[in-house]
């Protein structure tokens, strides 16, 4: 034991012989290593430094993922740990990888180490023209002088990004710059997407228009009011982009077209919505489907409704609105006050509805008619009925025998509404046997109360979000079985008192900026 002590003391006796630095026989292999800044034809590799290398060997190796097999496309040396990489090809898996070097001692090279990434697709293709839009097809136009003769498919892809069709092209039409993808569906939204064998040169969206389909098609200019008075049931009437009077005050019309068959009405592009210039009156039972459209009531509309129940003692087909806007009216948007006769549903949806001023009528106004189902959902409502009903809907029950009518109002945004007169109702509903369900709807600034009407049942709530500034006296206290009912504060579902904070209401745009509003999916879906 002495004698390992000793020899202990002798081996630790000089301290010039201290460690400070770790020599290993070759280089570390780089670490961090990625890409950055990729481009069509270009990246930037990156890593962290090594100290003892000099340099560093770079290899780039072409529709490889870390196999790095067979000779690689670029070999460059750099000594920094940056190498910028050129002259790559579009759209195409790369791997590359660096190893440290010591100049002039090749056995202190280090290990690889690798990276993967991928160029970006090309953008070669040309933004779609009207035009060149169907219902069915879309036809694809690129830039010739930059494609040249590398381009051999089409291809859709729906919002799944699901591949739904495809193209192969002929040499006519790469030389010609265009091409028609077919197999397409009518008012359906695709990515279409050009490419050289598997290399994308280009991707666009695109919706398709309306099904053409053994439709009337009409354009601006053209005699709509007869096309709609004569339509017989089943009628689809296609309307190109533009204005259309519906009958002109100034040729002595009243602004008012009538429809006597069921019939749609609908707009070929959906960034170009035809605006209908007056109002419709319905008659003879009577179903009308809009869709893609501007109904306009600043001129020829002779301050009537926009939609108005002539007949009595009938049964309506549906009206049914999607993605319409509706504006710029005096009265209301509905009106009906023809005894014994029945609506089958009238629903606004996916619609903005703005600026109708309500003189002498509420905003949707049924007195002696039935609607068995009214429905406004994932919609926008402003500046409307300042004095008058949001709802109005009186009883006419003892006229329908099991009448039950069901009103719903669900995921819409309404600002500005019944904000003059106070004491107006939202729900002005007094046809026995209602159902309301009142769901996910963002309400702001109005003075309104819910209703004040004993046969107004007391409505479905759910997920509601309500703002009225300094209209602190709408949330008071009442009670639930005595009339007038008050019923904000019954709506114990909802939240009160949380600004949206929208971008711009005065012009219309309601994107919410508040994310707590936000986040409960309130109000009309086009504005989270």
């Amino acid at each position: 034991m002495l004698g390992l002590a000793c020899a202990a003391l002798t081996s630790c006796s000089d301290i010039a012989d201290e460690i400070t630095e770790l020599v290993f026989a070759r280089n570390l292999s780089p670490v961090g290593i990625e890409a950055k800044n990729i481009g069509e034809e270009k990246a930037t590799l990156n890593w962290a430094p090594n100290e003892k290398a000099t340099a560093y060997v770079v290899e780039v190796f072409a529709d490889d993922s870390l196999s790095f097999a067979g000779t690689p496309q670029k070999t460059l040396t750099v000594t920094q740990p940056t190498a910028n990489l050129t002259g790559l090809v579009y759209d195409t898996k790369y791997s590359a990888r660096v190893k440290a070097v010591t100049d002039g001692d090749a056995s202190r090279d280090s290990k690889w180490s690798g990276t993967y990434f991928r160029t970006s697709a090309q953008q070669l293709m040309k933004s779609f023209k009207e035009e060149n839009i169907a219902d069915r097809s879309v036809t694809v136009t690129w830039d010739t002088e930059a494609v040249g003769n590398d381009l051999t498919t089409l291809r859709a892809f729906d919002n799944n990004d699901k591949l739904v069709a495809t193209k192969q092209l002929t040499a006519e039409e790469v030389a010609a710059g265009k091409a028609a993808i077919t197999g397409l569906n009518p008012e359906t939204q695709y990515t279409i997407r050009m490419y050289n064998g598997e290399k994308e040169r280009g991707n666009r969206p695109v919706t398709t228009i309306a099904d053409l389909n053994g439709a009337t098609v009409v354009h601006p200019g053209d005699d709509i009011k007869s096309i709609i008075e004569e339509a017989t049931a089943g009628t689809v009437i296609a309307c190109y982009g533009g204005e259309y009077d519906l009958n002109p005050l100034d040729d002595g019309g009243n602004g008012s077209v009538t429809v006597n068959a069921t019939i749609t009405i609908k707009g070929i592009y959906p960034t170009n919505k035809p605006v209908l210039k007056g109002r419709f009156e319905m008659h003879t039972g009577a179903g009308l489907s809009l869709s893609q459209l501007v109904i306009d009531g600043s001129t020829n509309a002779t301050g009537d409704q926009t939609f108005n129940y002539k007949d009595k003692d009938i049964d309506y087909e549906a009206l049914d609105l999607q993605d319409v806007e509706i504006k710029n009216f005096v009265k209301g948007i509905c009106y009906g006050n023809v005894d014994n006769s029945t609506i089958e549903a009238i629903t606004f949806n996916n619609c903005l509805i703005h600026d109708i001023t309500c003189e002498g009528g509420d905003f949707f106004d049924i007195r002696k008619n039935y609607v068995k189902k009214v429905t406004f959902s994932n919609s926008t409502i402003y500046n409307v009925a300042q004095e008058r009903d949001f709802i109005r809907y009186d009883d006419s029950s003892a006229n329908y025998a099991d009448g039950a009518p069901v009103i719903t109002v669900d995921h819409c945004t309404i600002n500005n509404v019944l904000n003059v007169a106070k004491g107006k109702r939202l729900l002005y509903v007094r046809f026995v046997g209602n159902t309301i369900n009142w769901t996910n709807n963002l309400l702001t600034n109005t003075q309104a109360i819910f209703s004040n009407q004993s046969k107004t049942t007391y409505p479905e709530f759910g997920n509601n979000n309500y703002y009225f500034g300094c209209n602190t006296d709408l949330f008071s206290a009442d009670d639930e079985a005595s009339s007038p009912k008050v019923y904000y504060r019954g709506d114990t579902s909802s939240k009160n008192g949380e600004d949206p904070k929208y971008k711009d209401a005065a012009n219309g745009d309601f994107t919410i900026g508040n994310d707590a509003v936000s986040k409960n999916k309130v109000g009309d879906p086009r504005w989270y």
